[in-house]
């Protein structure tokens, strides 16, 4: 996935901000910090032009799904344990999430070391091996779908314009 990261990190932020209404997170705040989790996997790049581009980027640490995993399921934890409701832990919840998530969009287009630091570093994994799909058609429709998210209330008011406009036709 070249172009469809952000705008995943967007969904899913944009999905899970309902849920942690209670814990008084700004809808923007929480978005900006699940999208920039959805792109943090790709900081490496930093690395990537310094290194001259030895290494395949999918290499490094910020691309082990295990990493994220770990990140996660502690955010995860100490979520649960937030008993005074605060905002932090709910901001590292949608990040690592969302990281999580890149990691794994990476193996639908590419290779991902998937038991990275476990396993042979050699042995990259994708599941484009397994099923038929086009990455272009995958990344278009997160594309559609976040913008569809982004706009669903200006979209929803013209297709109920049209349909008054419809009623006035008969």
């Amino acid at each position: 996935m070249h172009f469809a990261h952000l705008p995943a990190g967007y969904i899913t932020s944009k999905l899970f901000v309902k849920k942690f209404e209670k814990r008084k997170v700004t809808a923007k705040t929480f978005i900006q910090w699940g999208m920039f989790g959805a792109i943090a996997p790709d900081l490496d790049f930093i690395y990537y032009v310094v290194d001259h581009s030895k290494h395949d980027h999918h290499q490094f640490y910020t691309h082990f799904p295990f990493v994220w995993m770990v990140l996660f399921f502690l955010s995860l934890f100490a979520l649960l344990l937030d008993f005074n409701r605060g905002r932090t832990m709910a901001f590292a919840f949608i990040f690592t999430f969302n990281g999580l998530i890149h990691t794994l969009l990476d193996t639908i287009a590419g290779y991902v070391l998937i038991f990275a630091p476990f396993a042979d570093i050699n042995k990259p994994f994708t599941l484009a091996h397994y099923f038929p799909w086009d990455e272009g058609f995958l990344e278009l429709f997160v594309i559609l779908w976040a913008l569809y998210l982004w706009k669903k209330d200006k979209i929803l008011g013209v297709f109920s314009k049209i349909g008054s406009s419809l009623n006035m036709i008969e």
